[in-house]
């Protein structure tokens, strides 16, 4: 079964420690061990999303990014400032398609609301 549980153990992330900034990150976890992670800060308004890998796979990358901002909204943060590669968060459509950001977390995932009501 797979989990999406925030990393304990923050050795393997700390090429991406900045002074100042407390790191945090998350890791998919299969039986077989990590499968993707994401690594990530919280600002005052802002998470900061520094890498997310899935080793390829589109729905788990999906599952991960996600995480992280639904994380940062239950800090009451509503923007999303990503250092890493965007090209699959923007096929996910989780990323402002002429930037770096996603300028509200809320609409995004309010969206995907929307598109479930579609279906029912």
């Amino acid at each position: 079964m797979l989990e999406i549980l925030e990393a304990k153990d923050l050795t393997p992330y700390a090429a991406y420690e900045t002074p100042g900034v407390t790191l945090h990150a998350v890791e998919s976890m299969t039986a077989g061990g990590c499968s993707g992670f994401a690594v990530f800060s919280y600002g005052t308004d802002t998470v900061t999303v520094y890498a997310c890998d899935a080793k390829g796979d589109l729905a788990l990358y999906d599952g991960i990014a996600r995480t992280v901002l639904f994380k940062a909204m239950l800090r009451g943060i509503d923007r999303a400032n990503y250092l890493c590669d965007t090209t699959q968060l923007k096929k996910l459509h989780l990323c402002d398609p002429h930037s770096n950001t996603c300028s509200s977390i809320a609409e995004l995932m309010n969206g995907c609301a929307g598109c479930k009501e579609k279906k029912d």
